[in-house]
């Protein structure tokens, strides 16, 4: 990803237009450029914000369309971010929707497995089920004893789901 403060700001100035053209247009136009620092977050933070149906629809789309490697961390980064379950989940589906590997980020995923509602934990077991051939063997082990650890706080389903996960990094 490049960096650009420039662009931006100038992203920032067409979410806060209000013109819902405009915002449509630019979020189309994201697609045909370099990606660069910030924008991720920005389009999560507009998602989160926005009652807009088809606004949404178009940024979900966006994101599970990112095939650039170089925006797995920020991602990972929106996905830590006190943003709604909704938006949260959003997220996370567009991890997996897009086929990006996630293994580098295997640890994060897991801790927001551990501490998100029922539906961004199923998006995270879906990221880790889909990584998890990449997850180092000694990540994995980790990952396993801090599941195991939570395995005994959490009520049916999160616990067959655990249960699930901790297999299959086995």
């Amino acid at each position: 990803m490049i960096r650009s403060d420039k662009k931006l700001t100038e992203l920032h100035k067409v979410f806060n237009s209000g013109n819902h053209t405009t915002i449509r247009e630019r979020i189309k136009s994201l697609r045909d450029e370099e990606p660069f620092e910030g924008s991720i977050h920005l389009l999560a933070t507009f998602y989160d914000n926005t009652t807009d149906r088809e606004l949404r629809d178009l940024i979900a789309n966006f994101f599970n369309d990112i095939k650039e490697r170089t925006a797995t961390a920020e991602i990972i980064g929106a996905l830590q971010s006190p943003f709604s379950a909704q938006t949260r989940q959003m997220l996370a589906s567009s991890c997996w929707q897009s086929g990006l590997d996630y293994s580098e980020s295997a640890g994060n995923l897991a801790a927001l497995y551990l501490s998100s509602d029922f539906s961004v934990a199923l998006e995270c077991f879906t990221i880790l089920d889909n990584c998890s051939a990449n997850i180092p063997v000694e990540e994995k082990k980790s990952i396993v004893i801090m599941l195991e650890e939570a395995l005994v706080n959490q009520q049916k389903p999160v616990s067959e789901l655990t249960k699930e996960l901790i297999a299959i990094l086995k």
